[in-house]
């Protein structure tokens, strides 16, 4: 039998947002498929979502990264963007060859392309752990000046080196993760412009 992983936001959702994970796990045994549900394994270990927080991330990662191996399909619970473990979960998955599906309504979700997945990075948990890409950029910009001596490095010019970065590393050798990272990049390159005219137009440095 076919085997799927549960994959989905956990952290600061009530419950752990369990109720979700066990009934895509009911969904999907019903349609014959064997189902390793992380927030099942949680439970048998004793964990009480009503009143326990939880261990590390890298914890869970270490856990169920071997898990996600295991299986021939992965399927994804609604909010699995804004996660930064699914979207590690989702990365092995893909690596492995996974078939990835929409958890509730079971359809096979198609590849996304370099833009689609540098989209999803550039506006999803990263931004949420690093800050605005001004704010992140300008410090990356002042530490590289300090070291080399000069004044800051605009938050711009700091976007289009990491640019340059990828691109030699793709002249290098190929990774669909240099080009990623280059469309990223120049993402985030618009977002800290248009941020800068947003900020100068409201007065504030």
């Amino acid at each position: 039998m076919r085997r799927i992983y549960i994959a989905g936001p956990m952290a600061g959702l009530p419950l752990f947002n369990f109720p979700a994970f066990f009934e895509a796990e009911k969904d999907w045994a019903q349609a014959g498929w064997i189902v390793v549900n992380p927030a099942r394994i949680d439970v048998e270990a004793g964990f009480d979502p009503a009143h326990d927080t939880g261990d590390t991330s890298e914890f869970y990662m270490h856990r169920d990264l071997p898990e996600v191996i295991g299986c021939d399909a992965i399927a994804l619970l609604p909010g699995w963007r804004e996660s930064p473990g699914t979207a590690k979960e989702l990365t092995v998955a893909r690596w492995c060859g996974l078939a990835v599906y929409d958890a509730v309504t079971m359809e096979l979700l198609p590849d996304e392309t370099v833009l689609e997945e540098a989209q999803r990075l550039v506006f999803g948990p990263r931004q949420a752990s690093y800050g605005h890409p001004l704010d992140d950029l300008t410090r990356t910009g002042r530490i590289w000046g300090a070291i080399l001596g000069i004044p800051d490095v605009l938050a711009e010019m700091v976007a289009l080196c990491m640019v340059g970065v990828k691109l030699s590393r793709e002249v290098n050798a190929h990774g669909r993760d240099n080009l990623v990272d280059m469309g990223g990049y120049v993402q985030v390159d618009d977002l800290v412009i248009t941020e800068r005219l947003v900020r100068q137009a409201e007065g504030v440095s």
